[in-house]
């Protein structure tokens, strides 16, 4: 899970949108890497998820907004709405297990995402 919240702060760096192969094959990595350990996570690990949860749907979101005749917008579109599921799921487990308020956790975002 280190690796790809290193990823991301990578990607969030950038200035250039990575191609559309990078993009979906980070997508794939995550959601695999969740859906594999998905249970094992502590606070932390679940706040990193969250934080990738949360950029992958909104970057997915503004590639389809910027593009609509891009032939990969409903591609972006699907990847967007499957992140924003898990940023629910992720959210949810977070306030059950770690009686934490969505605003507490949009703050932890923030400060894991402070230096990018």
């Amino acid at each position: 899970m280190e690796a790809l919240f290193a990823k991301l702060c990578e990607y969030l760096q950038m200035e250039d949108e990575i191609p559309y192969a990078e993009f979906a094959a980070y997508f794939k990595q995550v959601i695999a890497e969740w859906q594999a350990n998905y249970q094992q996570y502590d606070k932390e690990t679940m706040l990193k998820c969250q934080s990738i949860a949360t950029v992958v749907a909104a970057n997915a979101i503004d590639r389809v907004k910027e593009n609509k005749k891009d032939p990969n917008a409903k591609k972006f579109k699907k990847m967007a709405e499957k992140m924003s599921f898990w940023a629910q799921a992720i959210e949810l487990r977070l306030e059950k297990e770690y009686e934490m308020t969505k605003d507490q956790v949009d703050a932890e975002i923030d400060r894991l995402l402070a230096d990018v």
